[in-house]
């Protein structure tokens, strides 16, 4: 499921094609897109003639600000955007759901194999209401205090890092190699983690979205860019999807839980 570095990625991609244009024409095959909030033709007749005035990113949310509306896209675990310089080169296959057509004939495509995604439109000023996200961690906001305020409590650290209400756009992916890298096992309570601990942990979460970011996203599956490439960040994971392998830093095997109904990867050695 692309998380806040693949999405990050994008939004960087798609912001010099689409802010300023104005969209042409908008097409939503797929009605599950829009199960959130209206019908896709109600989506398709608030898009037309609307012109992008810029692309944000809030968690794993994709929001084009069209002025007192805004269409939110959320990727799920297969969607891609892709996007089309031409539309005589526009090759939609039977996954490609949605396309919105902007001036000049270039397209942007919404493709999903598993059907997950969202796309539907808000009124800007009740983004945040509606989403109910937590804090961003790549913003300044989100300081070690923050995270000590966030960890009270008796949840388990990895399933409060997967809580979008209260640190927004961190997965499965970038948890795991956040909680070996700060040398924290995914099963601690939260509360058990000691100042020092914490700290740790505020240092890796940033360092990891950061070098996701970085590294053009993880490609376990189907993540890809708005061109169509896989990102790179996947060669450096240290435990995500390294379950039997050697830890990277003492040779034990790396190991696989479920917690959560998530697979959970750790090392049972360096992490306590």
């Amino acid at each position: 499921m692309p998380e806040l570095p693949e999405v990050e990625v994008i939004r960087r991609d798609l912001v010099p094609h689409v802010e300023g244009r104005r969209i042409r024409s908008a097409k939503i095959a797929e009605s599950r897109l829009t199960r959130r909030r209206g019908s896709p033709r109600e989506v398709e007749a608030a898009l037309v003639g609307r012109r992008v005035r810029a692309l944000r990113r809030r968690g794993k949310f994709f929001v084009f600000d069209l002025g007192r509306d805004s269409l939110i896209v959320r990727l799920g675990m297969t969607g891609q955007l892709l996007w089309w310089e031409s539309g005589d080169g526009f090759c939609p296959d039977q996954h490609t759901h949605a396309q919105l057509t902007f001036a000049g004939g270039r397209i942007l495509s919404y493709r999903d194999i598993r059907k997950f995604g969202e796309m539907f439109i808000l009124p800007t000023a009740s983004v945040e209401q509606t989403l109910r996200l937590g804090v961003e961690p790549l913003d300044p906001a989100f300081t070690p205090e923050a995270l000590r305020r966030i960890c009270r409590g008796s949840t388990r650290i990895k399933s409060l890092l997967l809580d979008q209400t209260k640190i927004a756009g961190i997965g499965n992916i970038y948890a795991d190699e956040a909680l070996f890298r700060a040398g924290i096992r995914p099963t601690r309570r939260a509360a058990s983690l000691r100042w020092e601990e914490i700290r740790s942990l505020h240092r890796s979460i940033r360092a990891v979205l950061q070098a996701g970011i970085r590294h053009r996203g993880s490609s376990i599956a189907n993540y890809r860019d708005p061109c169509g490439q896989p990102g790179r960040f996947v060669a450096l994971h240290r435990v995500y999807h390294r379950q039997g392998k050697p830890c990277l830093s003492c040779g034990t095997p790396v190991r696989r839980i479920v917690l959560g109904q998530r697979g959970t990867h750790f090392c049972p050695t360096c992490q306590r």
